[in-house]
């Protein structure tokens, strides 16, 4: 009559689950309160079966050894201590068992933890903007040594950088620097202009080729084609400084140029006085080491860069690249030969 009345089902199975779980649990005392009993029953039993023997043995206990029925209870009373020490020693190895295995368990969820903590961390690096900012300035670094990375005869021959000289106002200049291909990209002609503040032709020769080198540069077609590398012979920093102020194009730094590099420059292309210019084409090759002579025989620039007709011919026929492969291949047989030459000349002069 009652589970008639509950309509909802759910309910009614969940009764009928608590009703099951009292009913076991009823069972279960009834059980133990059985089992305490029998134990009682039989204790007492024990009890009144030794004094109905001590009763009918009229000897007194102290004189008589041990009975038979003492020594099996002791006996079977110390067969059972050891079981339970057994038993207790099992249950506590297997709490041991189990403490150890919760520990594994902590340290492991300890571990996990600080991973994902971690992985937390990194991702939030990898978001945020000082990172995005570390990587711009790494990437920028990255290219400024790709960019000293520089090949080719002009680095050969001038190095890695080249300055030039901007006037700010009448008394101050700013000095910038320029990677050297960077600088003399797209030039056709370039002139090595050695020179001195303490040499007098030179003074009156370096207006007059600024003014030829404005005019070059503003020819149409040709404009920025040609630039000029001052090679300093000056003898001190604030000479070349000052002497640089009158120039319009590029120079080598004064360490570079007053040092081993303008001197071997200098015997390179046999410079015997100053001031001198030596014309270069884009590949580095030699078009004339006349130009201090040419200028003022046309300063029109009319027949500039003043090539030979034979070499204009392979200019204009022969592309960039193929010219400096095979200037590249001509300089490496050079070298060997002169190489060979002065060990020949060394064999020689041991056997001599």
């Amino acid at each position: 009559f009652f589970f008639n009345h509950i309509k909802n089902s759910k309910m009614r199975v969940s009764i009928i689950h608590i009703l099951s779980i009292v009913s076991l649990l009823s069972l279960s005392c009834t059980t133990l309160c059985y089992g305490e009993e029998t134990a009682a029953d039989v204790d007492t039993v024990r009890v009144e079966d030794q004094q109905e023997m001590q009763e009918d043995d009229p000897s007194p206990v102290v004189n008589e050894p041990a009975t038979d029925n003492t020594v099996p209870d002791s006996d079977e009373q110390t067969i059972d201590l050891d079981e339970l020490e057994k038993n207790e020693d099992e249950d506590i190895t297997d709490l041991d068992e189990v403490e150890n295995v919760t520990k594994e368990a902590d340290v492991d969820s300890v571990v996990a933890e600080e991973s994902l903590s971690e992985t937390d961390v990194v991702a939030d690096a990898d978001e945020s903007p000082i990172n995005d900012e570390t990587n711009e300035v790494i990437e920028e670094e990255q290219e400024m040594v790709e960019a000293v990375k520089q090949e080719g005869p002009f680095i050969d021959l001038f190095g890695d950088t080249l300055l030039s000289l901007e006037m700010v106002n009448a008394s101050h200049a700013s000095l910038n620097q320029f990677y050297t291909n960077e600088a003399l990209a797209g030039k056709k002609v370039i002139g090595l202009y050695f020179s001195a503040d303490w040499c007098g032709p030179c003074r009156q020769f370096t207006p007059e080729l600024v003014s030829f080198y404005e005019k070059m540069n503003s020819r149409k077609g040709k404009k920025d084609d040609f630039e000029i590398v001052w090679v300093s012979r000056c003898r001190d920093y604030d000479s070349w400084g000052q002497y640089f102020t009158h120039m319009t194009w590029l120079a080598m730094s004064p360490e570079e140029a007053m040092g081993a590099r303008g001197q071997m420059l200098s015997e390179k292309y046999k410079v015997k006085g100053i001031p001198s210019l030596v014309l270069l084409d884009d590949t580095g090759s030699v078009i004339t080491t006349e130009g201090r002579s040419k200028i003022p025989q046309d300063k029109a620039g009319i027949g500039f860069p003043w090539r030979n007709p034979m070499a204009q011919l392979y200019i204009t026929v022969v592309p960039k690249s193929v010219r400096h492969m095979i200037k590249s291949q001509v300089t490496d047989l050079k070298s060997n030969l002169v190489n060979k030459m002065k060990s020949l000349v060394g064999l020689k002069k041991a056997t001599a």
